[in-house]
């Protein structure tokens, strides 16, 4: 159990770095760029999700 919460609690640390690089783009960029980057981004990868599941 202790060793998957350290996997876990290292897992926050790159999702934490994401949120916080978001923001900061989000600031540089217009909101309509940013929503239509964030969906196209996320579409991609629902995308490689879909063509190559988890084994």
């Amino acid at each position: 159990m202790i060793d998957r919460l350290g996997v876990s609690l290292l897992a926050v640390v790159p999702a934490l770095a994401g949120m916080w690089l978001g923001s900061m783009v989000r600031q540089k960029i217009s909101p309509k760029t940013f929503r239509r980057c964030f969906l196209y981004s996320s579409s991609s990868w629902v995308l490689e999700l879909a063509l190559h599941p988890f084994a």
